[in-house]
């Protein structure tokens, strides 16, 4: 085989390898996907604002574009939320958006909410994007005086 066509076959094994390697890093395809993990507080006082650390994971190669959290549960208000330290969002219909999240990545979220129903509350968390479902269901039980 002549010397031009073998540096043209290494040339064209060269660039195949690099776009199989580096073009999936940039893809933004398939599905939504996150999952909430963290702990809500185990006992709660009726009626008083409470704080918890939670984390949003996107678990998927694409781009979660608003990334929002609903909370239900029995007598649960969700109040508000702070992104990453940095977004202060109030909720609305029981739902907190802001920012977004890149494929992988995870980022941490304090929920402030109430519970008013005295006894014990089956609160559950529920990523979206937007007002879609993208993850299972996070439920803890929460005890309230």
């Amino acid at each position: 085989m002549p010397r031009g066509a073998r540096l043209a076959l290494i040339a064209v094994a060269i660039a195949a390898a690099f776009v199989a390697v580096v073009l999936p890093l940039f893809s933004s395809s398939g599905a939504p996907q996150a999952e909430i993990a963290g702990q809500l507080p185990l006992t709660v006082a009726a009626g008083q604002q409470v704080r918890a650390d939670i984390a949003v994971d996107n678990v998927g190669d694409s781009i979660i574009n608003p990334v929002c959290v609903a909370m239900s549960g029995t007598g649960a208000t969700l109040i508000g939320a702070n992104f990453q330290g940095l977004d202060q969002v109030t909720a609305r219909s029981n739902r907190v958006c802001g920012g977004q999240l890149t494929g992988q990545e995870t980022i941490s979220v304090t929920l402030v909410f109430t519970l008013t129903v005295p006894g014990s509350a089956q609160v559950s968390l529920v990523p979206q994007q937007g007002a879609t479902v993208i993850g299972p269901v996070f439920t803890q039980p929460v005890g309230v005086t």
